[in-house]
């Protein structure tokens, strides 16, 4: 499958239980294609936050990168990208 598919695919996984309501944009990534991915297999994403900066000019803002892996069943990484999103804080 096209690692584009692989992306949206994991992006729909990830966004509805942590990012819905405090997400405000996508600013940037990192993309990465380690290894195939193929029909029939099964996906998962594990997160990491990298790096947290509050905006300047309203601090309840911060700019947030995470790395996020794409796993197959196997276990084995098959995409690894690290968006850069402006997230709301408390």
């Amino acid at each position: 499958m096209p690692g584009a598919l692989v992306f949206s695919m994991a992006e729909g996984l990830v966004i509805p239980p942590t990012l819905q309501g405090s997400g405000l944009a996508f600013l940037s990534m990192g993309f990465d294609i380690k290894g195939p991915t193929y029909v029939g297999d099964t996906i998962h994403v594990e997160i990491a936050v990298s790096e947290i900066k509050p905006t300047s000019k309203d601090p309840s803002r911060a700019l947030v990168r995470t790395t996020n892996d794409v796993k197959n069943q196997k276990g084995a990484t098959v995409l690894v990208y690290t968006p850069l999103r402006m997230m709301q804080g408390r």
